[in-house]
């Protein structure tokens, strides 16, 4: 059950956008392809979602070499590769081009030692050999454009946009907490390709929003239920909803970690019912306390 990942019905809109956008991109004649900006508060569920997808595409890429330990293709006759359709990397702050570069190239296989030009070089014959399809750069919020470095950073993104195009017809995404607040989005070349998609934490101040907040408690709760075979099976999207929310504040990976933690907490007490104290006894983030406090003094301020 920890190891179960929670996809909300947004987080599937997210993920069938994501795969029209690369399916198109690879229909395109080679050059510059459309970007993708994946944004969302810290702890909202984006880098999760996109490994998620990304290794949906993997598997959908390498179809029966899925399950092989090394995949490989032919990049062309009489060569053997190992085959990566997907590169997903997390970036540092105020990562440089060697940086990237380097990351890129670990992930690949291949050593990160050298010049920022020469590791670049060997970056684009690498997503060539082994036909990357999809660059992932999580943390994308970490890059700065406000000095020379960081505005030649953006520029790279750029170019590795448009040589993964012209390789592979490939797709570059930037995944990261508050994008739009950032200059990253204020590029103009990088806006005039870029598509940015928002991942959120749920609310429930309209019916529209209930009714969809209860719609992620029953796919959260519907295997961990299966333990439980004498609980009510409405249990979380009717009776303890609410207090759900509360606790959580509509983030789904507290979601999952809360409905998780309170039903192996059922089960070794060998009981069929969870109530709010039960709830209350799954630790969370401290995000989370803190939001319940935020939204508690919010509340009394209201009633006064």
């Amino acid at each position: 059950m920890n190891a179960r990942v929670v996809v909300s019905k947004p987080m599937e809109a997210v993920k069938a956008h994501l795969d029209d956008i690369v399916k198109t991109n690879r229909l395109r004649p080679p050059g510059a392809m459309p970007m993708v900006a994946v944004t969302a508060p810290y702890s909202a569920g984006k880098s999760t979602l996109l490994k998620h997808w990304g290794f949906g595409v993997y598997r959908g890429v390498l179809g029966d070499q899925v399950n092989e330990q090394r995949p490989t293709w032919s990049p062309k006759p009489a060569m053997i590769a190992d085959w990566v359709p997907v590169v997903y990397v997390t970036l540092m702050a105020s990562s440089s081009i060697k940086e990237i570069n380097a990351l890129i190239l670990l992930y690949l296989g291949y050593p990160p030692e050298g010049l920022a030009r020469t590791t670049t070089t060997r970056v684009l014959h690498a997503l060539r050999m082994h036909g990357v399809q999809v660059v992932i750069l999580d943390d994308a919020h970490m890059l700065r454009s406000t000095n020379a470095q960081g505005r030649a950073v953006l520029d790279y993104i750029k170019f590795l946009n448009t040589e993964l195009g012209e390789i592979n017809n490939g797709t570059v995404i930037l995944v990261g907490a508050h994008l739009e607040s950032t200059t990253i989005l204020d590029d103009p070349q990088i806006r005039a390709r870029l598509t940015t998609m928002t991942v959120d934490a749920f609310h429930i101040s309209t019916i529209e929003n209930k009714a969809a907040w209860q719609d992620l408690l029953a796919s959260a709760s519907d295997r961990p239920l299966e333990h439980l075979p004498d609980a009510a099976p409405d249990l979380f999207v009717t009776t303890l909803a609410q207090h759900i929310w509360r606790r959580t504040q509509g983030f789904v990976g507290e979601v999952a970690k809360l409905v998780t933690g309170s039903v192996l907490d059922a089960v070794h007490d060998r009981r069929s019912v969870i109530t709010r104290d039960d709830l209350d006894a799954v630790k969370l983030s401290e995000r989370s306390v803190d939001s319940q406090i935020d939204a508690a003094t919010a509340a009394k301020k209201r009633r006064q």
